[in-house]
């Protein structure tokens, strides 16, 4: 990995402004504050992201701002990379907003958690590192904070010893084994468990056999139960037979019986019946005679004559009354003529100007006038008269026709009940033809009913009684049908046991199986529990011990390397005990790592982080960022002297890039770039 530029707005002291960094050493120059740190900051944000407890959103985004951004264009394995994260404030407060990575042009939208986990698989970093807000191994190869590695040196044993462990990459040795135990812990617990529920395995087992044994017993009783219920099936089917011919030799003399019943009710209601039909008979032929004696009596004019003449008298009424009708308008308009006449005689006589032309009215004209009128009334009353003489006419003409219409009417109702009594007669008529014809009927009838009769007769006299047979025969069949119910009852109730012990036994079987089933897990478990416990974690803990032996030498050799060329000091010996703990001795007496001058102290902690950083590399050789070192204030504390030993140290690192961060204005004279930062009116930029 090798970074090409950053650019930065609103990110701490930074409002905005874009950054370049060649390859080779660059030295970020200025005084305390000006914004180096901040920048490393802001690589270490874009990169992965806020980290809880390590790089806070306040801690980045600049005061008084609602937004800020970075972006690193850096080149990995001949990838050209672009990487851009976003904060925002809010009333929640400050978080990160989805941001964006650009491959070799191939641009993504991605959420702050992908582009972490893009940065790792670029880096080809452990994909656990994603969920690691500490300890990445980016903190241990590229950039590290002074501080922080004398913090290491100087923490607990244990501590350091853990830190160390995962950045190696050993601790996964130690949870191997913290597993294993874990492991063993649990199939222990599920070994009692499987013990616990197969404790009755033997109880289970006695069970199934004594079950087997009454299932054996019971089935040879059943067989016998079945022979007895064989037999017992045939008495009863020939008993059956018995009963079906006495009960079919039982229902035809039953038969018989009802059916003599039936011919001898038959035969009362055909007498009964001939009697009450001599009775109607006789009351018939007196209606008959009865009517024959009226209709001779009967003068019958033809009806539909009498009729004829009722319609034309009807025509004739309503033509004389529709006459009468207009004869009386024409009478009404005669009165209304004579009337308006003398309104006109009295008015034009009293008048004596003329409504219309205004002149005077005068006598003669009066007399024209009244003249005139007198002439009207008089015609009028002329034709008066004669209508009134036509109505008088007509009503006496109508009186007339109503009193013959009534003498037809009457003439019309006769001739109707002469056809009543008539239709009578003929009804009457038939009605005793009819009876007569029943009653010879009914006599060959009765006649066959008593043949019939005496057939039955003979019939009875040929079939026995056989009641009280087939009541014995009955109970016998009764009684041995009661003993096969009571033996399908013992073999419903022997084959409902079987049934039972047959499904206990099954139950039992699977019990026992999964018992079984159980035992062998036991059996399995004891030799996992006895392998993991005599063998696996020895093994691992030898692994662990190998390498971290392997590692601790090659640490030492390493760290000492780097000591002695950044302190030449004779009397000051320094190496590594087993806990990667700085063991040192100045003269030949153990001095505390805590009583080294500041320079010696510094010096220290950067040959451990040197050493660090290439032990990492070496063992993850897959590793995308061994080209990448930043160095934060690699010589503070140093002498002259001890400064000019950085520019063998950085001859002899062989990294492609490495930044350093320094105000200490020597170092310029041996990197191959520097950056100057300064920092005005709380504004920070490079120049």
């Amino acid at each position: 990995m090798k970074i090409k530029s950053i650019t930065l707005e609103n990110i701490r002291s930074y409002s905005s402004g874009k950054i370049d960094f060649p390859d080779g050493s660059v030295l970020l120059s200025g005084d305390i504050g000006s914004g180096k740190t901040s920048l490393l900051l802001a690589i270490d944000f874009v990169l992965f992201g806020l980290r809880k407890g390590n790089l806070s959103s306040n801690a980045l985004l600049r005061k008084g701002q609602n937004y800020g951004f970075v972006e690193l264009n850096f080149i990995v394995s001949e990838k050209e990379i672009s990487i851009r994260r976003n904060l925002k404030k809010s009333s929640s407060g400050i978080s990160q907003e989805a941001g964006y990575i650009v491959i070799d042009g191939y641009k993504e939208e991605l959420s702050p958690v992908e582009l972490k986990q893009k940065v790792l698989e670029l880096f080809n970093y452990p994909k656990e590192s994603l969920t690691k807000t500490k300890g990445l191994i980016y903190n241990f190869t590229v950039y590290t904070p002074q501080e922080e590695m004398k913090s290491i040196l100087l923490a607990d044993s244990d501590e350091r010893l853990n830190i160390l462990r995962k950045v190696f990459g050993v601790d996964k040795y130690k949870r191997v084994m913290e597993n294993s135990r874990f492991l063993i812990s649990k199939l222990k617990e599920r070994k009692k468990e499987f013990e616990l529920l197969s404790s009755d395995f033997e109880n289970l087992s006695k069970e199934r056999l004594s079950k087997k044994s009454k299932v054996e017993e019971l089935s040879e009783s059943l067989k016998k139960l079945k022979e007895e219920l064989n037999v017992m099936n045939d008495k009863i089917n020939l008993k059956k037979n018995y009963v079906e011919e006495i009960e079919k030799k039982r229902k035809e003399r039953e038969e018989l019986k009802r059916n003599k019943i039936v011919l001898e009710s038959k035969l009362e209601g055909l007498i009964n019946q001939r009697v009450r039909n001599n009775s109607v008979m006789e009351v018939l032929n007196k209606e008959i005679n009865d009517l024959n004696k009226e209709l001779k009596e009967f003068n019958v004019t033809d009806l539909e004559v009498i009729n004829k003449r009722i319609s034309d008298i009807n025509e004739d009424l309503r033509r004389i009354e529709f006459e009468n009708k207009e004869i009386g308008e024409k009478i009404g308009e005669f009165g209304f003529i004579v009337r308006n006449s003398e309104e006109v005689k009295l008015n034009i006589n009293k008048l004596d100007l003329c409504p219309i032309c205004k002149q005077k009215v005068t006598t003669e004209h009066k007399h024209k006038i009244s003249s005139d009128e007198d002439l009207r009334i008089k015609d009028t009353k002329a034709l008066f008269d004669k209508y009134k003489e036509n109505e008088k006419e007509n009503q006496d003409l109508i009186i007339e026709l109503k009193i013959k219409l009534e003498s037809l009417s009457k003439s019309k109702n006769e001739v109707e009940i002469f056809k009543v009594k008539r239709n009578n007669l003929e009804s009457r008529t038939k009605q005793l033809n009819d009876l007569l014809r029943e009653q010879n009927e009914m006599k060959k009838e009765i006649g066959e009913i008593n043949s019939n009769k005496l057939g039955i007769g003979k019939l009875l006299e040929c079939i026995p009684n056989v009641s009280e047979e087939y009541e014995k025969i009955k109970f016998e069949l009764d009684e041995l049908l009661g003993i096969d119910r009571k033996l399908h009852s013992e073999l419903f109730a022997g084959e409902r046991e079987v049934n039972l012990l047959n499904e206990r036994m099954n139950e039992l079987n699977l019990e026992i199986e999964k018992k079984l089933k159980l035992k062998e897990r036991i059996v399995k478990y004891s030799e996992i529990i006895s392998y993991l416990e005599k063998e696996f974690i020895s093994l691992v803990s030898m692994m662990e011990k190998q390498i971290m032996r392997k590692v601790h030498s090659d640490f030492d050799k390493i760290f000492k390397d780097w000591f002695r060329i950044l302190v030449e000091n004779e009397d000051l010996e320094i190496s590594l005990d087993y806990d990667f703990s700085p063991l040192i001795k100045q003269n030949g007496y153990d001095i505390e790592y805590a009583h080294l001058s500041g320079g010696e102290r510094t010096a220290a902690a950067l040959a451990y982080r040197l050493a660090l950083n290439q032990i990492i590399n070496t063992m993850m050789s897959e590793i995308n960022t061994k080209e990448l070192l930043i160095l934060d204030e690699p010589t503070d504390g140093f002498s002259s002297e001890q400064v000019d030993k950085l520019r063998i140290v950085l001859e002899e690192l062989k990294i492609e890039q490495v930044i350093i961060v320094s105000h200490d204005p020597k170092i310029e004279s041996f990197v191959d770039n520097v950056i100057k930062f300064e920092k005005k009116e709380g504004n920070s930029f490079t120049s």
